[in-house]
């Protein structure tokens, strides 16, 4: 048996103290055959190549987190005083922020022959994404006026969010297509239908402002801005009077379904020593496994509430004093601040219907090399794409990576030390420990000895039980009688 158990207690601790995060990449197990159910979000063909025949995954919990809009420190981390720093960060640049949370509910897979595996899985997902083009933000920042001042030079102004949080339900199946003895080809599919619990979508598009002379005064009047901004029905349905399972119940019930798809394929070389007469069919030793995988092609699907809404253009004469005179202690609902809002603008109209927030779809090719029994190394590179136009679609984004990592591990123990790149957060060095059921681990070394980085911290915390049932080999009786086997 084999728990199997995704580093994520400090992750956790980040959580509560409001920290962004955003995980799908578990960089330790990629190519792992004791990945098991897993593994299949990571390559759907996976499930056959594992070498246990069933296995049960409980709760487990990942996450993986970039964001340059603040500085985040806890430091040192494991000291008995630890420094809470928290700072929006300085400069002039485009600011990003990417979060993903997953937690497995639970998760199965089982081979139900040599050739064939399926498996289940019940996840909770959370994604959020924000994006603005770059502005300045230095010590001088001291009011609205002087922000305004020093960023004349960022218009037009462009910012969005995204929030995608769903139940997803999956199913896998895996099956070996080719077995040649020198090389294996495996592929599967997942397919998830998503029910939608909290989806959240807004932007702010062509912000423009001018500065003129009155009365000797600077002015600054805001002459255009285009806003959008909607988020899902269900999410107003928590009544305080009903328990919350009750309430848990009524959002789920209420929630739209949408649905997505993992393609993979793996193929497995071996040289000739290890598919000779001894050779026992399906038995996934190799010197080379080459991975291929499309994830989270698909969506979750949402109801817009009554009070999301689009507006274009500005009236004239919205300074700053205006705007905070109309928005400053008169909003107590959405309601008010679309009737405030409709009083400054040029156009403005409420959002009906349904709407769909696209997953970060990415490519991964891996390639695995076994070097001993217990011995591999493997690199991996992530490639995120979307299947949809971005401009006029919702569309959650997510960071390129690169990750090799070193492993050696047995059916019991693992020991893994990813390197990784990614395009937000450059190189990090981690490190994962499986030990029976229990996997855990972390991306991003910093956090044991950090100041100013935490907002960058990855983690997975997993419990993974496995068995394998006894099969007899092909071949079990060629010394002793030949003649049974030739």
């Amino acid at each position: 048996m084999l728990y199997s158990f995704r580093p994520v207690y400090i992750l956790c601790f980040l959580l509560l103290l409001l920290q962004k995060i955003s995980g799908q990449s578990n960089f330790a197990l990629t190519g792992s055959a004791y990945a098991g159910s897993l593994g299949i979000y990571l390559n759907p063909a996976s499930s056959i190549s594992s070498k246990d025949s069933i296995d049960i995954t409980l709760p487990s919990l990942q996450f993986v987190n970039y964001t340059n809009f603040v500085n985040f420190g806890f430091a040192p981390l494991l000291s008995k005083n630890p420094n809470l720093t928290i700072e929006h960060s300085k400069g002039d640049y485009d600011r990003d922020l990417i979060t993903n949370l997953k937690i497995s509910l639970i998760g199965v897979k089982y081979k139900i022959s040599p050739k064939t595996a399926i498996g289940f899985g019940m996840n909770l997902r959370s994604f959020i994404n924000i994006q603005t083009s770059h502005y300045n933000f230095t010590d001088s920042s001291t009011d609205i006026f002087s922000f305004l001042e020093q960023n004349t030079g960022s218009l037009p102004f462009k910012a969005n969010a995204r929030s995608s949080n769903w139940l997803e339900y999956v199913g896998n199946i895996s099956h070996n297509l080719i077995d040649k003895r020198r090389y294996i080809l495996n592929v599967g599919a997942n397919l998830s239908i998503n029910k939608g619990l909290l989806g959240l979508a807004g932007s702010l598009d062509n912000l423009q402002y001018r500065k003129y002379k009155f009365l000797g005064t600077d002015v600054f009047e805001a002459t255009n801005a285009d806003f959008v901004y909607g988020y899902s029905a269900n999410a107003m349905l928590w009544d305080n009077t009903l328990k919350p399972t009750q309430n848990v119940k009524n959002i789920i019930r209420a929630g739209k379904t949408g649905a997505s798809i993992d393609l993979g394929a793996e193929l497995l070389l071996k040289n000739s020593s290890e598919s000779d007469w001894f050779y026992e069919g399906l038995d996934y030793n190799y010197t080379w496994k080459l991975g291929f995988s499309i994830l989270d092609l698909g969506f979750a699907k949402y109801e817009y509430f009554s009070e999301s809404a689009k507006s274009s253009g500005m009236r004239p004469n919205m300074t700053p004093d205006v705007l905070l005179d109309k928005f400053t202690g008169v909003i107590e609902n959405i309601a008010d601040f679309n009737d405030t809002l409709s009083t400054v603008v040029s156009n403005f109209e409420n959002l009906k219907g349904n709407f769909n927030i696209y997953h970060p779809s990415k490519f991964i090719l891996n390639v695995d090399k076994r070097i001993s029994n217990y011995l591999y190394i493997n690199t991996s590179v992530a490639v995120p794409f979307s299947i949809v136009n971005r401009s006029t679609n919702y569309v959650l984004n997510d960071a390129a990576f690169l990750s090799v990592t070193p492993r050696m591990e047995t059916r019991r123990f693992g020991l893994y030390i990813p390197f990784s790149y990614n395009t937000k957060t450059q190189f990090h060095l981690g490190v994962g420990l499986r030990a029976g059921p229990l996997l855990f681990g972390v991306n991003n070394l910093n956090i044991f000895n950090n100041s100013q980085s935490l907002q960058n911290t990855s983690g997975y915390l997993s419990l993974l039980f496995k068995w394998k049932r006894k099969e007899k080999k092909i071949n079990y009786n060629f010394l002793r009688s030949p003649k049974l086997v030739l």
